[in-house]
């Protein structure tokens, strides 16, 4: 039986060789048992072929020591990439440093702005406060400004058309006061284009009603500055304030006309930033725009509107507590649903009495709105009089 089993083991074919070439790794007998193998001569070759940092090394060392020099080859990587990090701090700072001792020669050369360009306007980026350049551009520049074109290639930013030629010729002067925004709306643009002269002032362009008609217009003036004046960057300073506010969301939240309110604040700043160039002053940088849109927005009448509606803090309440005397503002009167015109009690209404009226045509009253029983703000004085020269 066990013979039977023997020959049987014996008539079994043995399975074909395979015909794929193998490294063989040839015994050394000289090394220590750790090292005890090589490589062949051919994966050498191949090797060599493919990793060029191993030319550094014998070929003694790389048959023997393979491993070896992977890891030291893969810890030196590493440590290279640590050094860039590190070179990259290191470079920006050191070459700030240089700059004081560095100048670019700057010569005399010829430019037509179109055709012939003078590789002076391919000097690196300014590195200096914004600020500095807006003052020192003041003594570089006259206060009628550059001879205006308007050849600039909006199209390859996807603005073509959205400039007027009256913003064309408003932008190159730092120092003029006339640039509006709604120079630089393409519904303006194509109102224009049909005049046969475009030297319209800004209060006959069409108003900016729409938000996203405003922000075109807001984005064209930018492209339009930085074609002009590259290194002006008063008018990215106006973007960023109203992007970082979200457009002054949080003031303007349910009130109407809010485009037209930002155009006119954006026209504000233009006009003040012109003041400040010819006075030799910088222009209002993001962070100081806040200040001045709370101070422009508290002097116009939505913001009392918009107090009325966040809440009418004004109007007595039951939470008032005894013995409190709650003050009355007469802005507010309106609050009460009365017959009094309020504009009449500021020293505002120029319409005759028996003819003011209310949108809706409800007649309004001509007499004082003040409350003399803080107790009791229902009842008005009455009197024939405004309440503002006489209380």
């Amino acid at each position: 039986m066990a013979q039977d089993f023997e020959d049987e083991n014996n008539r079994r074919p043995t399975p074909p060789a395979s015909n794929a070439p193998t490294p063989q790794l040839v015994k050394d007998p000289s090394l220590s048992s750790s090292a005890r193998y090589s490589l062949a001569s051919e994966d050498i070759d191949n090797l060599l072929l493919k990793h060029s940092f191993l030319t550094g090394y014998s070929r003694e060392a790389i048959a023997h020591n393979i491993d070896t020099i992977l890891k030291l080859e893969t810890t030196s990587l590493k440590l290279k990439n640590l050094e860039k990090v590190k070179d990259i701090a290191d470079r920006l700072t050191q070459n700030r440093d240089e700059l004081d001792s560095t100048f670019y020669p700057v010569g005399a050369g010829r430019d037509n702005r179109l055709t012939v360009i003078d590789p002076a306007r391919f000097l690196p980026g300014l590195g200096c406060l914004a600020s500095k350049t807006w003052l020192e551009s003041r003594s570089a520049i006259s206060t009628k400004g550059h001879k205006a074109i308007s050849t600039y290639d909006m199209a390859s930013v996807g603005l073509a058309g959205y400039v007027t030629n009256k913003g064309w010729v408003e932008i190159h002067n730092l120092g003029s006061s006339c640039m509006s925004l709604k120079m630089f709306s393409i519904n303006n643009c194509g109102a224009s284009s049909c005049k046969k002269t475009d030297d319209s002032s800004s209060d006959e362009l069409a108003d900016i009603v729409e938000l996203g008609e405003f922000k075109c217009a807001l984005r064209a003036l930018r492209e339009a500055m930085h074609q002009v004046h590259p290194w002006n960057l008063s008018i990215s300073a106006i973007e960023g304030f109203l992007v970082q506010s979200n457009f002054c969301n949080s003031d303007l939240e349910g009130l109407e006309k809010r485009a037209s309110i930002l155009t006119s604040f954006v026209d504000y700043v233009l006009k003040e930033n012109s003041n400040r160039w010819r006075g030799r002053e910088s222009f209002i940088t993001t962070p100081q725009l806040k200040g001045v849109w709370e101070s422009f927005f508290g002097a116009r009448p939505q913001s009392l509107l918009k107090g009325a509606k966040k809440g009418s803090a004004s109007l007595p309440s039951k939470s008032v507590l005894p013995g409190q005397v709650r003050k009355f503002d007469p802005k507010l009167a309106h609050l009460y649903k009365e017959d009094i015109c309020v504009n009449f009690n500021l020293g505002r209404c120029i319409k005759a009495p028996g003819t003011c009226a209310t949108r809706t045509g409800r007649l309004l009253r001509h007499i004082c709105n003040h409350r003399p029983d803080p107790t009791n703000p229902t009842i008005p004085c009455g009197a024939n009089h405004a309440a503002c020269y006489n209380h």
